[in-house]
């Protein structure tokens, strides 16, 4: 009887075990989930997910519609490769800066990758509400970057926006608004336009 209590206690404690090991990773996943992006502070692509979801929840007829503006920085990678990743860290950081600045207030900027930008903008009541801030955004950058004092560098900003309707889903704005910024990018390469 001995013997046998002893397995017993043995799995109990290799379950238990288990369990805690389990709760520690997903703990760490979760952290991982909340922590902001480390370059710019922005959230990432995780936090900007649970904020679309909870914005397409409460939209409706009353509180408009969103939009999700996919932005590129178009010539980012120009700088990496001429200055080095440092300075085309300070550059992003620079831009991110630029485009919290010209948001409206409510609006969430994120960053998802290394050159790209999301912008979940809530109450919007008319197309061409989404368009204003895509100029607005964009005319941001008519000025060059200056990540240090030595160095400036142009960088064009490419802006696709998706409007939500009712089966939208935030992987399906995201995505929409990547797909009308890769046509806007294209265009641009199409004309000659490479900024």
């Amino acid at each position: 009887m001995e013997t046998i209590r002893f397995e017993q206690s043995q799995d109990v404690l290799v379950q238990t075990a288990a369990v805690v090991a389990a709760q520690r990773q997903f703990a760490q996943r979760l952290r991982q989930r909340t922590v902001p992006d480390p370059l710019t502070g922005l959230p990432v692509r995780s936090l900007l997910i649970d904020r679309l979801e909870l914005a397409l929840a409460a939209a409706g007829p009353d509180t408009g519609r969103l939009a999700v503006l996919s932005c590129n920085l178009d010539g980012i990678t120009t700088v990496e490769d001429t200055h080095g990743r440092l300075l085309a860290d300070a550059a992003r950081a620079e831009a991110a800066g630029r485009l919290v600045s010209v948001v409206r207030q409510g609006d969430v900027v994120a960053r998802i990758s290394a050159q790209t930008f999301v912008l979940l903008c809530p109450g919007i009541t008319d197309p061409t509400d989404a368009e204003g801030i895509a100029h607005r955004v964009t005319a941001a950058f008519d000025a060059p970057l200056q990540p240090t004092p030595e160095l400036s560098h142009r960088v064009r900003l490419s802006v696709g926006v998706a409007l939500s309707g009712r089966a939208s889903t935030p992987e399906s704005l995201i995505a929409s608004a990547n797909e009308a910024m890769t046509q806007i990018r294209h265009e641009r390469q199409g004309s000659g336009r490479h900024g």
